[in-house]
């Protein structure tokens, strides 16, 4: 067999269509698309579907819907998601498969199994296992593993994974020569995720830390708002609301980014935050928790910092000194920073680590 008949799937549940993986997934495929000669031919298999089909916008992809609701989605992969899985696989001949969701992995690989197929299975998990642990019966149940940060890649070694089955590939991020100009005036800082007062995305944090920024300063924030009230809410008993523009949900904010100076996340987890990395693609300064996954991949001293999570006071003397007036990097110091992850070099560490899986 020669590597340009390699055909695979990647294999995911439902997701809204407006989180980071899906952005991934989408530019994997650029990436791939891009190859001279297609080493490898790809499709995806949604089950599930989205609410929101943008991201599959010319990717090939075959969807099986299960359910509107959360609540008949989940019936339906407790019920029925062996049998999908398992006449797929049945009926196509496939070299390997790459999922993102574990239940998912561990049927397919039962699957070839009973089929006596020897189709590859690689895992591809995108969040802690720290934060969402993965069954032991699931998570060992793959031939190779996609790592997208060095995090996970120890995460995996700590729950067993052979460290050579293992793949650091990283999150590929579409190339823009763009680079967002920083305001003479204002000191403007931005978020951009779901807006969540508490949980992973943690803004209580941010909010508390900004309470003390004295300065001309401004936080503006592009987020889906379906849960913003109560953000909104401590925002206004901080006394900092009118510091803060709500943008709400947009598919592209970087084509509405003209002028920014910092980025920010204070996320208690992480996978690789896709928005880290396409914060120095444009050269924006980073000011990020420093959390198990992620973060530490992707900021160094050329392009951020890092703060430890939960200390409001650091975070809060961070942000001070940026409104002070603190040197930053040149802007196109922080774009160079973002090389591991353009496409043609991601596009490279998947095909490797494909080629790994292939390898006994």
């Amino acid at each position: 067999m020669t590597d340009a008949q390699k055909k695979g799937v990647i294999l995911v549940p439902f997701m809204s269509g407006k989180g980071g993986t899906e952005r991934v997934v989408q530019n994997l495929f650029v990436a791939m698309q891009a190859a001279s000669p297609r080493t490898l031919q790809m499709s995806v298999l949604s089950i599930g579907g989205s609410d929101d089909y943008e991201w599959a916008k010319n990717l090939p992809i075959q969807i099986v819907k299960v359910g509107k609701s959360r609540t008949a989605r989940t019936l339906a992969y407790m019920t029925v998601l062996p049998f999908i899985i398992f006449s797929y696989v049945r009926k196509h001949e496939l070299d390997f498969v790459v999922s993102t969701n574990p239940i998912m992995w561990y049927l397919t690989k039962v699957s070839c199994r009973l089929l006596r197929k020897r189709t590859k299975v690689i895992a591809w998990y995108h969040y802690s296992l720290e934060q969402k642990p993965v069954k032991k019966l699931f998570l060992k149940n793959a031939d190779h593993y996609l790592a997208i940060s060095s995090g996970i890649v120890q995460q995996l070694i700590k729950n067993g994974i052979s460290e050579k089955n293992i793949s650091l590939i990283y999150n590929p991020v579409q190339t823009s020569e763009r680079i967002v100009e920083r305001p003479d005036s204002v000191i403007t800082f931005v978020y951009i995720g779901r807006i969540m007062l508490d949980g992973q995305k943690n803004l209580r944090e941010l909010l508390k830390a900004l309470e003390h920024v004295s300065g001309n300063w401004k936080l503006e924030l592009y987020g889906d708002l379906q849960q913003a009230e109560p953000v909104k809410k401590f925002a206004q008993s901080l006394k900092i609301s009118n510091r803060l523009v709500w943008h709400g949900f947009v598919a592209d904010p970087w084509s509405e980014i003209t002028e920014a100076t910092s980025l920010l996340l204070t996320s208690k987890y992480e996978g690789l935050p896709m928005v880290l990395c396409e914060g120095i693609m444009h050269g924006l300064y980073l000011v990020s928790a420093d959390i198990d996954t992620g973060p530490a991949d992707i900021i160094e001293p050329e392009n951020g910092v890092l703060y430890e999570s939960g200390n409001v006071d650091e975070l809060g003397r961070i942000l001070q000194r940026i409104v002070d007036g603190q040197v930053l990097p040149d802007s196109t110091v922080i774009k160079r920073t973002a090389k591991k992850f353009e496409i043609e070099t991601y596009r490279q560490n998947f095909y490797d680590a494909v080629e790994r899986s292939f390898k006994k």
